[in-house]
């Protein structure tokens, strides 16, 4: 733990340690592009591929605060499994656009809020065929300089449903421990919760985990994760790598 300390000392390793928590700390708001590629294999043997194309700017208006815009544009590949009728489709999925704002309150502490805006952008089965807004926050504290605890939540209501989609109400909540590791590593294992309200209130637990890497000769991050479901479901398990590059 001293020698991963020692490695983010200067003002140059703060910022690297704050990109590296920015991964999974939305109080951190850093401009940045990426590309996420998602995988996740169901129990019928189909699978989706998700390669999302992801922007976040940001900008500060006082020495505590800063506000951001971010963008999501994914494209979906469905391969067909063993479920009758399945076929194999691709497409553009759904939108998302968000607004948020980042409080610094201590050295040690921050919070977060904002709001998400889904658009039934997708084909029929490509997306929710809803508009979904997602009101969002979190909080976070820095334990250590190389220990930091985030916890967020997400609450998503579908306020318009399309082609005779059903409702949507749910509630996430993530409990991510992020590890600052020596040579620009960083490791975080993440507990999360869903509640789906209009699903009879039902309660699904899941386990994340994910390892990032910064270069150091530029501002690029590579993050490999695999995440499971604890309660069965149709989801045998899901695996996403991300390619991050900031504007520093």
């Amino acid at each position: 733990m001293l020698c991963a300390t020692a490695a983010f000392a200067g003002t140059d390793d703060r910022e690297i340690a704050d990109e590296l928590r920015a991964l999974e700390d939305p109080s951190i708001l850093k401009r940045r592009v990426w590309l996420d590629t998602e995988w996740n294999s169901f129990k019928d043997s189909s699978g989706d591929v998700d390669f999302t194309f992801g922007g976040l700017w940001a900008w500060g208006v006082s020495d505590n605060q800063d506000w951001a815009v971010r963008l999501k544009v994914p494209v979906r590949f469905h391969m067909a499994g063993n479920t009758a009728g399945d076929l194999n489709e691709q497409g553009l999925g759904d939108i998302k656009l968000a607004a948020a704002a980042a409080f610094r309150l201590s050295e040690t502490f921050r919070t977060a809020g904002g709001l998400e805006m889904r658009f039934p952008t997708a084909s029929d089965s490509l997306g929710s065929n809803a508009w979904r807004p997602q009101l969002f926050g979190s909080v976070a504290w820095d334990v250590t300089p190389t220990v930091t605890f985030s916890p967020s939540a997400e609450y998503n209501k579908s306020i318009k449903e399309l082609r005779g989609s059903a409702p949507q109400e749910f509630l996430e909540v993530f409990f991510p421990v992020t590890f600052l590791l020596p040579d620009r590593w960083g490791v975080t294992p993440r507990y999360e919760v869903k509640v789906d309200f209009a699903n009879g209130d039902r309660v699904t637990h899941s386990g994340k985990f994910s390892a990032s890497k910064m270069l150091e000769d530029r501002p690029l991050a590579f993050t490999m994760s695999i995440k499971k479901t604890f309660d069965g479901g149709e989801k045998k398990f899901q695996i996403n790598f991300v390619v991050t590059h900031y504007f520093r």
